[in-house]
């Protein structure tokens, strides 16, 4: 009769090897980062070959690492601030040139270290030792502490900043970093806080680099609907220097996101399935050599200004410009457009005779090395001689060197992509940016004096005026925009939102099989 302990006995095994199986299955399905759909594919033209944030200025590099690495704050939809690793409440003293955070509470890093205050500090330490970031010249007189709560941060500044969380620690570039994670790789993999995290071992130099689904994210309140993990297992990008292949993946399928060149664009728009966004580039603009007594003259800048068509250089990729800011950027204002300089060839032709204007004068038309460029020139060229300038020579030179070297030049055909008002004291304030030699010191100390205001109405007052000044008395006119535009394949991925900043999110979204 030992038959019945025999079956007790196996059907106890049984039953705790089920379980035992059950849980070796729920746990693989928990950290597996293949299951739940296919990979989210974006195609790029070339691969950065550094992702650290701290270490990179590449956009394309910033595309990837914003999936896996995160800053303290973010902006919603309507440019209010909210924490992200850091609660919303900002403590701010001695007049603005100090305030206090607090991390949000049991925020891990992909390698399950806590967040705590003492390594954002070592985060923002390293930043500037390290000394690539763009956003090295807004931190470097700026002091970090971790208090000894281990939650709390205090940023010190050198000048009253009300701005500073909303202009620095969202930026993507701020974002959190720990010890690098160790691997067989020369390239350093940082440890982070985000949705996804990287896998060096599915990194492919020059052909693919695959980030993983970090199961054990959680996104505070109010940034998606899901605040779980996201639902796409892996967002895979893909590098393919030959502009044909990147379409035709696309197309095929074989891709689910591309940014469309201008010569690509009107293949996809005539395509089912797609969805195409736009994000806005920088502001192309015609600028002024104020170190020449000749532009000194506001009258001379206004003929210039008049002689030009903005909407003859509109192409497909362009929309017109008609404020100093785009706008998605912080501190655009729209009313500034009123204060313009709109096109009057007559009136042009006018002002140039009433200053006697050398009509044959050698005028050197700077602009950065580009097809696109060069074919701008050209109709700007064009439109000048047609004013009465017989002499417009055109001058090439590789963009670096025009931010960085002083050049011989009367016109500057430019442009700047950047994301707030900042743009124009940098510009056109007292540092080694200013490529035109703007001399007054009024539009630099309207944005200093914005950035020390905490009230929002007053500040976008003086950031405004800033702008009017720019327009009106022409320190530099705006021209064009550059749109960017993204194809998505609805075939292979629905339910990805556009963020106010431009750039596409897919915590929300799903992958179809």
């Amino acid at each position: 009769m030992r038959f019945f302990p025999l079956l007790k006995k196996n059907i106890k095994t049984m039953v705790l090897l089920s379980a035992w199986v059950l849980i070796v299955l729920t746990w693989i399905a928990w950290r597996s980062d293949g299951t739940g759909g296919r990979p989210l594919v974006i195609i790029w033209g070339d691969d950065p070959g550094e992702y650290d944030p701290q270490r990179t200025s590449h956009p394309i590099a910033e595309d990837v690492f914003r999936h896996v690495c995160e800053p303290l704050f973010y902006e919603d939809s309507e440019g209010v601030l909210h924490g992200l690793l850091a609660e919303d409440n900002i403590e701010y003293e001695t007049n603005g040139k100090q305030f206090t955070i607090h991390l949000r509470a049991e925020i891990s890093f992909h390698n399950g270290t806590r967040l705590d205050a003492q390594t954002v500090q070592a985060s923002f330490e390293r930043l500037k030792l390290l000394g690539v970031s763009p956003l090295l010249n807004k931190l470097r007189d700026v002091t970090v502490i971790a208090r000894p709560d281990g939650r709390s941060i205090t940023f010190s500044l050198p000048e009253p900043d009300f701005e500073f969380p909303r202009l620095v620690l969202s930026n993507p570039y701020a974002a959190i970093v720990s010890i690098p994670i160790e691997n067989s790789s020369s390239l350093e993999w940082v440890n982070c806080t985000g949705p996804y995290r990287f896998a060096p071992e599915l990194y492919q130099p020059d052909h693919s680099l695959t980030l993983v689904r970090n199961n054990a994210y959680h996104w505070p309140p109010e940034y998606f609907m899901n605040r779980e993990a996201a639902n796409i297992p892996q967002i895979r990008f893909v590098f393919e220097v030959d502009q044909s292949t990147r379409l035709s993946n696309l197309i095929e399928g074989m891709g689910c996101i591309l940014s469309l060149s201008r010569e690509d664009l009107s293949t996809v728009t005539a395509l089912p399935n797609f969805r195409l966004y736009q994000a806005m580039g920088g502001v192309t603009y015609i600028g002024f050599n104020f170190q020449y007594a000749r532009w000194q003259d506001i009258r001379s800048r206004q003929a210039i200004a008049l002689a030009i068509n903005p909407y003859s250089l509109l192409e497909p990729g362009f929309r017109l410009a008609e404020t100093p800011l785009t706008p998605n950027t912080i501190g655009f204002d729209p009313n500034i457009a009123s204060f313009g300089h709109n096109y009057d060839l007559k009136r042009s032709q006018a002002l140039l005779s009433e200053i006697n204007f050398d009509f044959n004068a050698e005028v050197v038309l700077l602009i950065p090395e580009s097809n696109t460029y060069r074919q701008i020139a050209d109709m700007v060229q064009e439109q000048l001689n047609a004013a009465g300038l017989r002499n417009v020579l055109v001058r090439e030179l590789p963009r670096t060197e025009i931010l960085t070297e002083r050049q011989d030049f009367d016109l500057l055909l430019f442009d700047y992509a950047w994301g707030d008002y900042t743009a124009m004291e940098i510009f056109l304030g007292p540092g080694p940016r200013n490529v035109l030699g703007y001399g007054d010191n009024r539009i630099a100390e309207l944005i200093k004096q914005a950035r020390a205001t905490a009230g929002i109405e007053q500040r976008q007052q003086l950031i405004s005026e800033a702008q009017r000044i720019i327009i009106e008395e022409i320190v530099w006119k705006p021209l064009i925009i550059r749109e960017i535009t993204f194809a998505v394949n609805g075939v292979c991925i629905a339910g990805e939102r556009q963020a106010v900043t431009g750039e596409l999110l897919f915590h929300d979204a799903e992958s179809k099989p």
